[in-house]
């Protein structure tokens, strides 16, 4: 009994720690990078969060299990797909793999230099489907059941972030939409026609465009171009600078502008 008590109070104060990191926070995000750090320092394994594609977006990496094939992944910024086939397989946690001496996750490398290696590979979710997930790598030790339970915690934790994230994407694209709504609602259907005209003209969503070329390929008149541009600056959905005579840079810093002047 006294042993679990203090198994359980050494939890506690790993969470504890953990939890600190909130606190130091100076925004309401939840500080992943800070987190895997802290993490780090409390498992000493090396950590990394990445999205089902094998892109590497945090992680953090014992200073006594560094390697020049670990700095490589990280320049890449890419997990190596040794690990990405196993988490491909796998919907549920895959914990304590054990290789005694085992490969270097490169194909071209050999032999790893770390022995006893063991990792572990927990996949996050949202709206049930498989979004990202946290690898931990470990040289030497297994991961105890306590280690295992702040793994989960962090993915945990992890997890209300990227949720949090998405609705936010998802408010800030409402709103860009509205945005875009508005802005256009207050061009003549002339305005609207030299406007369309206007994005069509430019690529990548910025270019250089003539009004009077503008004006003669939709029948309208170049104080007409330049009023629908004024008013779509106005409702910053567009930036324009003027270049030389009757010329304009346009850039585009709404995209959803585009959808809303094909609804005419």
């Amino acid at each position: 009994m006294l042993e679990e008590r203090s198994s359980l109070g050494a939890i506690v104060s790993k969470i504890q720690r953990l939890n600190t990191v909130f606190s130091k926070s100076a925004t309401t995000l939840i500080p992943l990078e800070a987190l895997c750090d802290e993490l780090c320092s409390i498992l000493e394994c090396n950590i990394f969060l990445f999205d089902t594609g094998g892109h590497i977006f945090t992680y953090s990496v014992a200073d006594k299990f560094v390697c020049p094939y670990t700095e490589r992944s990280l320049l890449k910024e890419e997990l190596p797909q040794y690990y990405m086939e196993l988490f491909n397989k796998n919907n549920e946690s895959v914990t304590n793999i054990y290789e005694h001496q085992p490969w270097c996750s490169y194909e071209d490398v050999g032999n790893c230099l770390f022995s006893n290696r063991y990792y572990s590979i927990y996949p996050i979710f949202s709206n049930f489907e498989k979004v990202a997930g946290i690898l931990f790598i470990r040289y030497e030790t297994p991961f105890s059941e306590s280690d295992k339970i702040l793994c989960e915690y962090t993915c945990a934790i992890v997890t209300i972030e990227m949720l949090r994230q998405e609705q936010e994407r998802i408010q800030r694209n409402s709103m860009e939409i509205a945005r875009a709504k508005l802005g256009v609602r207050f061009l003549t259907f002339s305005e609207k026609k030299a406007a369309r005209a206007v994005l069509q003209d430019i690529q990548w969503d910025k270019g250089e465009v003539f009004l009077n070329s503008i004006a003669s390929k939709t029948y309208t008149t170049p104080s007409t171009v330049s009023a629908a541009l004024q008013k779509l600056e106005l409702a910053s959905l567009i930036v324009t600078e003027t270049r030389g005579v009757k010329g304009k840079y346009i850039e585009l810093i709404n995209p959803n502008l585009r959808n809303e002047l094909e609804v005419m």
